[in-house]
């Protein structure tokens, strides 16, 4: 058994922020290792769509990222928890727009700052990014 069952909602989160912003860099990297890498990051991919919980096949994209040399695989380059308030942005109850990920069950913790040109999709789903603020 992997560590999945043990990681974090916020953990999880951030790995799924990797996954999301870099699936292309994934898939290359999974299509140069192991038989079934790739498929692992289908199931992935197919799970976030329909809203299902992906801790479980989250890591196993990262047990195949490591066999296919990625020494960080997918929990090696989430961010820390002092990353938690972001550069620029005052703590405090001021209103501060952020756009998150669409999904209402396991999110990923990938966020934009709203601006001119529309609104950012999810490279998974293709669904608009969800506009919300940022809570002290």
């Amino acid at each position: 058994m992997g560590q999945g069952s043990r990681r974090t909602p916020e953990h999880i989160a951030e790995g799924l922020a990797y996954v999301c912003e870099n699936v292309d860099v994934v898939r290359a990297t999974l299509d140069r290792g192991p038989a079934g890498g790739p498929a692992r990051l289908d199931e992935l991919l197919a799970a976030l769509r329909a809203g299902e919980n992906p801790t479980a096949l989250l890591d196993g994209v990262h047990r195949a990222l490591r066999a296919a040399q990625d020494a960080n695989g997918v929990f090696g380059r989430t961010r820390s928890s002092s990353m938690v308030t972001a550069a620029g942005v005052a703590p405090g109850p001021p209103y501060e727009p952020v756009l998150l990920c669409p999904r209402s069950d396991h999110p990923c913790a990938r966020y934009a700052w709203p601006g001119p040109g529309g609104v950012p999709e999810c490279r998974v789903s293709g669904e608009a990014l969800r506009l919300t603020t940022l809570t002290p």
